[in-house]
């Protein structure tokens, strides 16, 4: 009696492995599907020229979307753009910063002004420990006679993200 119990428990499983399997031994494979979805997953090289060209554009959006001319920080969720993804901070310097990028910039702007010199927009790269980390993209303005800068630190990541 047990060996018949254990023919049939044997039979149970053994029919229950090649159903779940769905008896098939091989399945037809589209290779033109195949090659699609390897391409699509092929690692991009995306030159830091593409990244900073992308920044400009979006540091160009952002500040001709941003209206605010007052000093300080400027909180992220109260700007009314679509793009904050890219954005970890703004703010307007209104006068000498005490950092240094800032700074170089303010005083690049300064002497443009100085000299007559048309005032443009300006990105900058941010680095830490030798790798870019993010971009600082300026857009001067000059409001009753003195120098105003807003100032957008653009995230590395999600500008590279926006390229693929």
């Amino acid at each position: 009696m047990h060996r018949f119990t254990f023919k049939i428990l044997s039979s149970l499983l053994l029919f229950l492995t090649i159903t779940s399997c769905g008896l098939k031994t091989s399945d037809k494979i589209n290779a033109n599907d195949v090659n699609r979805q390897i391409k699509e997953r092929k690692i991009k090289r995306i030159q830091e020229s593409d990244i900073a060209d992308q920044a400009y554009k979006i540091g160009v959006a952002l500040s001709d979307s941003i209206f605010t001319i007052n000093c300080g920080d400027i909180p992220v969720d109260l700007i009314k753009v679509n793009k904050k993804e890219f954005i970890n901070k703004v703010w307007v310097d209104c006068d000498v910063p005490s950092d240094g990028l800032t700074k170089q910039v303010w005083e690049a702007y300064q002497y443009s002004i100085k000299n007559n010199i048309k005032l443009d927009d300006n990105l900058q790269r941010i680095k830490e420990d030798n790798a870019v980390k993010a971009y600082l993209f300026s857009s001067p303005k000059i409001v009753n006679d003195s120098l105003k800068i807003l100032q957008i630190e653009l995230n590395h990541k999600a500008l590279v993200l926006s390229l693929y």
